[in-house]
């Protein structure tokens, strides 16, 4: 009993499994807050508004992936391998990021029209897309300091910052609905892209102040440091520079992918002989119901990828193979056994989750045809974790980009004349491509 306790506690006061668990706690009850809010808004907007409000989602993914990802990456990156410098790279990233989004921002909002009518295909955007430009900026800023805490291995305040954004974006929206019921009027797609502003805008107010604390922490820590301040913050920005550009091109470029995708299946759907509703609905269950209960699980994956990065990189810089070959392994079997416990769960309650709770035999039919996919998401993230903590981001840019590519063609060629079904031989072809192309990559930098 005593041994056991001392393994637990061993277990415990290691910062990757407790950050995990933190990270996984809030994560799964963000995601399960969403996953109700996802009926609610299937409820109220039906099909086709969920089908314009997810046509849009991935153009603020793309953004976001432009403006603050790589930021976000190459902060915890940079944090954990110069602790001393933490306050400066942390106050870099949110410059240059803020800077970027305004940018982004304007952009967007000046360009609505043209973005919706071109890019999108579908003028009843145009709203939606010029209030997603107001979320970026807030987004950029809780992104960062997110970064900044994952690079010291504290998740309590990222944590709390997921729930703080979630609870007020499902909050908000809520309030919104019951004001037009009671005025008469409906909840339109737009004011579920209101909810995500205000999600982000609490997220970042929170984090702002959470973090005010720890730099104040961090002043005392490292006041003894000689470095003119002016010197540091340069410094530091070139640095993020640096680690920015390929890390924001791999996010870029999954979030791009993702756009054209959202873009070419309604059309290509149209072109297999569907009328442009029936598209858009097809395409709204797809995405807006089926696809979010097979990500729902990797919620504790996509934790440990988060801390996996910093620990890598850490380990990496003090020469520690051993410790970054473990890491590796343990992720790769925990993928494994994670993903076909739950690939095994959703082939057997696919029907069941379909009907009971979006009442759609076509979402439990989806469900049943991608729960494959569930092994290799997770492997995947972990070790494109390990590999940009191995400073290998150049390398997953580059799998990235022509799992991209074969996605986006067989999706282009096949869904004429197959329907629907491609895309998902698209889905499972890409993963297959992404999955074996990244263990090639870790097998060779690592040995294991």
């Amino acid at each position: 009993m005593a041994g056991a306790f001392l393994n637990l506690k061993k277990y415990l006061s290691n910062p990757l499994i407790t950050g995990t668990l933190f990270l996984t706690f809030a994560g799964t009850a963000s995601r399960f807050m969403g996953f109700f809010f996802r009926i609610f808004l299937n409820d109220i907007l039906g099909p086709v508004g969920l089908g314009l409000y997810q046509l849009t989602i991935p153009l603020m993914s793309l953004c976001l992936a432009a403006c603050c990802n790589g930021f976000q990456t190459a902060t915890s990156k940079l944090v954990a391998e110069h602790p001393s410098d933490q306050k400066y790279i942390l106050s870099a990233a949110i410059f240059m990021s803020s800077v970027l989004s305004l940018i982004v921002s304007f952009l967007m909002y000046t360009n609505a029209r043209m973005i919706s009518l071109y890019m999108l295909g579908e003028q009843r955007c145009i709203p939606l897309v010029r209030m997603i430009s107001f979320s970026l900026v807030p987004a950029c800023i809780h992104s960062c300091i997110n970064g900044y805490y994952y690079g010291l291995k504290k998740t309590a305040v990222p944590s709390i910052t997921q729930l703080i954004e979630q609870s007020a974006r499902i909050g908000s929206c809520y309030l919104v609905y019951i004001i037009l019921q009671s005025e008469n009027k409906s909840f339109l797609p737009v004011h579920s892209i209101c909810g995500i502003a205000a999600g982000e805008l609490a997220a970042a107010l929170f984090s702002i102040s959470a973090a005010h604390f720890s730099i104040s922490r961090c002043e005392v820590l490292y006041d003894h440091v000689p470095t003119p301040a002016s010197r540091l913050f340069k410094q530091s920005c070139r640095n993020l520079a640096v680690l920015f550009i390929p890390m924001s091109l791999n996010y870029f470029l999954i979030s791009f992918s993702s756009s054209v995708e959202n873009m070419l299946i309604p059309k290509t759907l149209v072109r297999y002989g569907l009328s442009p509703s029936d598209a858009l609905s097809l395409f709204g269950t797809l995405t807006g119901l089926s696809l979010p209960v097979l990500l729902f699980p990797g919620v504790l994956c996509s934790c440990a990828c988060v801390l996996i990065l910093p620990a890598i990189s850490e380990a990496n810089a003090c020469g520690q193979k051993h410790h970054v070959s473990q890491t590796v392994t343990r992720s790769v079997s925990f993928g494994m056994f994670f993903g076909l416990s739950f690939t095994f769960i959703f082939f057997c309650l696919s029907d069941f989750i379909g009907n009971f709770l979006f009442g759609s035999d076509l979402c439990g039919y989806f469900i049943r045809k991608l729960c494959w996919l569930c092994p290799m998401l997770n492997i995947s993230g972990m070790l494109c974790s390990v590999l940009h903590g191995l400073g290998m981001a150049k390398q997953v840019l580059l799998v990235n980009l022509l799992s991209c590519c074969i996605r986006i063609s067989m999706i282009a060629l096949l869904v004429p004349l197959n329907g629907i079904d491609a895309y998902l031989w698209a889905l499972l072809a890409s993963w297959i491509f992404l999955t074996a192309a990244v263990l090639f990559l870790v097998q060779k930098k690592t040995g294991k």
